[in-house]
């Protein structure tokens, strides 16, 4: 008998067919339904305060359908199986979705005895994969949960907080967000045109799925474009960074490239009019050099949307760190050597999933503002570089003895985001991971 139900969830925008499913006798296989949704937004919003372990979703749906749906679940919820649901007419998209990671496909109308068969496949290889990984797959759901709230944190800190320089450093690295020393940047703000109020007839839930949905579009709209990074704020303001060297190369010299961009950004929020009920705005805040120097950007574009000229202050102000000063006393040799030692072992022992300075500092018993200095006393190397160097190291391990996708080994070596590991690795290395491979094949084959 099985104690710990599995969990279920069911994708359709027809209410029949996700009746029918949920009439099916789950008990047997220790299978608990948790929620039934109309489309894979709502899918997505649901699974991010309650995952389960398998999702049964039609492929045909509004707002998000099941080949996109599959797609983020095998990104954001690699161990959760997928059964598609499909018609005659949707074959090669079924074929499309097992491409993405889906398990297997059922054909409608459905067969319920076929339907037992793919639960029970799918439960075999829950229990294999718990069996084998439990540990490891645990580690990897909290680094990646922790990587999202780190990069949001972050994020929401750059453009509205002032923040030191060794401060944005260590946490741009915990977040997987590639901001240059000596860059220039720009915040775009966004904002619907009700702004602050929710439009009428929108309650707290609703509200709820529509900065949910904003915040997914922008992640297509923008940061997967390579323009730079977004947050979402709770009232619905949205603060673009642009990184993109053209872009800022367009706005200093008065072209409207930018512009032509975030005009085609706001055509595509525009398909989910039924959903937002409003039309949103943008204005443009100055360039500005150096990552501490975006929330000036920020508010000048703040200053600007109530049509007046905001200028911030030409001295930036920035925050003390918090945390205890390294001791006047001389450092005692030994005790600090073992104590870096320790806190280098625990990097090797974890470098494959998201760890901070706090992670490290609790492992020593030391404070992390300390901790990082006694790094920096005694190896003469600050710690976000030695944890970045050595991640790359491995990254070339695994690229010239493994046949591992880039986006894979990415991964394995700490980095939830493809993208910013691939910009990390180029920074440290001049080359990207396929250049590298590519190069080591060329050599060896040169060499036979």
């Amino acid at each position: 008998m099985v104690t710990v139900p599995y969990k279920l969830m069911i994708v359709d925008d027809e209410y029949e067919i996700r009746q029918g499913l949920r009439s099916f006798d789950y008990s047997a296989f220790g299978i608990e339904v948790s929620e039934d949704c109309e489309n894979g937004l709502f899918a997505l919003k649901a699974l991010e305060s309650e995952p389960v372990d398998i999702v049964v979703t039609d492929i045909r749906m509004p707002l998000m359908d099941g080949l996109a749906l599959a797609e983020k679940l095998s990104s954001r919820y690699p161990h959760t199986k997928i059964i598609i649901l499909s018609g005659y007419d949707d074959f090669e998209y079924a074929k499309t979705c097992m491409k993405h990671g889906a398990l297997d496909y059922l054909l409608k109308p459905l067969d319920f005895e076929e339907y037992e068969r793919i639960l029970t496949k799918a439960i075999r290889l829950i229990d294999l994969e718990k069996e084998q990984n439990a540990r490891s797959a645990a580690l990897e759901r909290k680094a990646k949960l922790s990587a999202h709230h780190l990069r949001k944190k972050f994020l929401r800190d750059i453009v509205q907080s002032a923040m030191t320089d060794d401060a944005i450093e260590l946490e741009s690295a915990s977040a997987e967000v590639m901001l240059e020393e000596n860059g220039e940047y720009v915040v775009v703000l966004l904002r619907s045109t009700v702004y602050p109020e929710k439009p009428k007839g929108v309650g707290d839930k609703e509200w709820n799925l529509i900065v949910f949905t904003l915040d997914n579009l922008l992640q297509d709209l923008w940061d997967e474009q390579g323009m730079g990074y977004h947050y979402v704020e709770t009232d619905g303001e949205c603060s673009l960074i642009l990184t993109q060297t053209e872009g800022l190369a367009a706005l200093r010299e008065g072209k409207d490239g930018l512009t032509e961009r975030l005009d085609s950004l706001l055509n595509g929020l525009k398909r989910f009019r039924g959903l937002f009920r409003t039309h949103f705005s943008y204005v443009i805040g100055p360039i500005v050099s150096k990552p501490g120097n975006i929330r000036r950007s920020y508010r000048a574009a703040q200053g600007l949307f109530h049509a007046r000229i905001d200028r911030p202050d030409e001295a930036a102000e920035y925050l003390q760190p918090d945390g205890e000063r390294p001791p006047g006393k001389e450092i005692e040799q030994a005790n600090g050597k073992r104590l870096v030692q320790e806190a280098k072992h625990f990097i090797e022992n974890n470098y494959d999933r998201t760890i901070t300075l706090d992670d490290v500092a609790k492992h020593v018993h030391l404070n992390a503002s300390y901790l990082s200095f006694l790094f920096k006393e005694l190896t003469g190397q600050k710690y976000i570089d030695y944890l970045t160097l050595y991640r790359i190291e491995k990254a070339k391990e695994f690229l010239m003895q493994t046949n591992h996708k880039v986006h894979e080994i990415g991964e394995m070596v700490g980095y939830e985001n493809p993208r910013y590991f691939t910009l990390v690795f180029k920074k440290y290395t001049q080359q990207s991971p396929n250049e590298y491979r590519n190069g080591l094949f060329h050599a060896n084959a040169k060499d036979g």
